[in-house]
């Protein structure tokens, strides 16, 4: 009888224990971390990408809620550009012209943490775009922040615009 009651509390033991773990009551799990919000003045630079169509490359960056920026352009054949403490730097991809963006009254949020500083694209006349700078934390500057395109081969013309839902500021580079 000894030996019947320890076989079967062997069996029983772990079966209960198995049961008790199915039936109990269920319980609560922690929440699934919250994402950080993108925090900018005005409106936010979440990312940049680029295609390449029949007579020109694109480049679209994109935006965040808000108002849209303002952009100021300018083609250069330097690599050269200014820092807002009057440092000169360099473009790092190397190209035969380049396109300088300033996107007034915008901010990184988080761009240069969640995103390459230089991203490169294999497209016959985009090569490259890199965050150069943003001037929202700066005192006595307007919030901008600041990019570089490195264009390979001649550029015809460019084009710069504004698009919404989603927001965007989009630039065609013609061959």
């Amino acid at each position: 009888m000894h030996a019947t009651r320890r076989a079967l509390s062997r069996l029983i033991a772990p079966a209960a224990a198995v049961l008790a773990t199915v039936t109990a009551a269920p319980t609560a799990s922690a929440a699934p971390p919250r994402a950080a919000v993108e925090v900018c003045d005005d409106i936010c630079v979440d990312g940049v990408r680029a295609a390449t169509h029949a007579d020109h490359d694109r480049v679209v960056f994109d935006l965040g809620a808000g108002p849209l920026p303002t952009v100021e352009a300018h083609h250069s054949p330097y690599s050269e550009f200014i820092t807002p403490g009057g440092e000169p730097k360099y473009l790092t991809t190397p190209g035969d012209s380049y396109l300088f963006l300033s996107l007034k009254n915008a901010g990184d949020g988080d761009f240069a943490t969640t995103n390459p500083r230089v991203e490169t694209f294999n497209l016959p006349t985009v090569k490259a775009s890199q965050f150069l700078f943003d001037t929202d934390a700066i005192l006595g500057f307007s919030p901008a922040i600041d990019f570089g395109i490195t264009l390979n081969g001649p550029v015809s013309s460019y084009r710069v615009f504004t698009l919404t839902q989603p927001n965007r500021v989009v630039v065609d580079i013609y061959r």
